[in-house]
């Protein structure tokens, strides 16, 4: 770039198939390709059983365990060593509760989870994949480097060397502050609406609050892959801080816009299908 930092401009894919957290069956991070397509026949199996024909609607983007640095991975989380999310005593069991509820909420649509209500965003740090609507767009300037995520269409503005906002100030994206260190992008981000809680990907669910602090960092390793390493700590919910490790890559595709909308008719559709039941 003219100001001397590595372009880390244009369309990126977090497609990376590895579950946030360690699979009980495994101890170690690394796995065997034989593992890895195992495990991709679990997670991608149709929806009507793996001897049913395959419901297109259940794996929009094509997505597979992805090498890091030359390895394949049984999780993202590289620390704590389980590569399990350390959850506290009073939160070990929230996660669970909080799909079990999501199973009968279906009174109102504040019920609802945020991305159903289209409310949430993958482009929430950290970013976590989903079946569909893993594309972003990264746009530098020497002032503010912008995320914008293709699942509902947000922005996330990264003020570069500046001061965090008045705690009292909370949004749903947090409030992100960047910084380089050499060729690495350093993001930190805090301040989260307690609306926003939920962090999902295709497996996992964990929470942020207005106390969770979350460290991203980008690091151009080739010209088709970001490294991608997120560290989150929140005495609220987790003994320790943790860190997890995937990358984004270069994508020729392009993002389309994803009208989605809160009050949007799917919502309609769901509690009045619940009510039929």
């Amino acid at each position: 770039m003219p100001d001397g930092h590595i372009d880390i401009q244009g369309i990126w894919k977090n497609s990376n198939l590895t579950p946030l957290e360690r699979p009980q069956e495994f101890t170690q991070l690394t796995i065997t390709a034989t593992d890895a397509a195992r495990l991709k026949a679990q997670y991608l199996v149709p929806a009507g059983g793996p001897n049913q024909p395959d419901d297109p609607g259940r794996a929009l983007e094509d997505r597979s365990f992805e090498p890091i640095r030359g390895e394949l991975r049984s999780s993202q989380i590289i620390d704590p060593d389980d590569g399990r999310i350390p959850w506290n005593e009073a939160y070990k069991e929230k996660p669970v509760a909080l799909r079990r509820a999501m199973l009968d909420a279906y009174d109102n649509p504040e019920q609802r989870p945020p991305l159903e209500r289209c409310l949430g965003s993958n482009g929430a740090p950290p970013m976590q994949p989903n079946a569909e609507g893993n594309f972003y767009q990264f746009v530098q300037t020497p002032d503010t480097t912008v995320i914008m995520s293709e699942v509902s269409h947000d922005a996330r503005m990264v003020r570069m060397n500046s001061m965090h906002s008045p705690p009292a100030i909370t949004s749903w994206l947090g409030d992100s502050i960047g910084w380089w260190e050499k060729d690495t992008l350093v993001v930190e981000t805090r301040y989260f609406a307690p609306h926003s809680a939920v962090r999902m990907n295709s497996r996992h669910l964990f929470l942020v609050s207005p106390q969770t602090t979350v460290i991203e960092r980008f690091s151009r390793v080739s010209a088709h892959e970001l490294n991608y390493v997120f560290s989150v700590s929140d005495p609220t919910y987790y003994t320790r801080s943790w860190t997890g490790e995937t990358h984004l890559l270069r994508s020729k595709e392009r993002m389309f816009e994803g009208a989605c909308h809160e009050g949007n008719y799917s919502m309609r559709n769901i509690l009045e299908a619940a009510r039929t039941h």
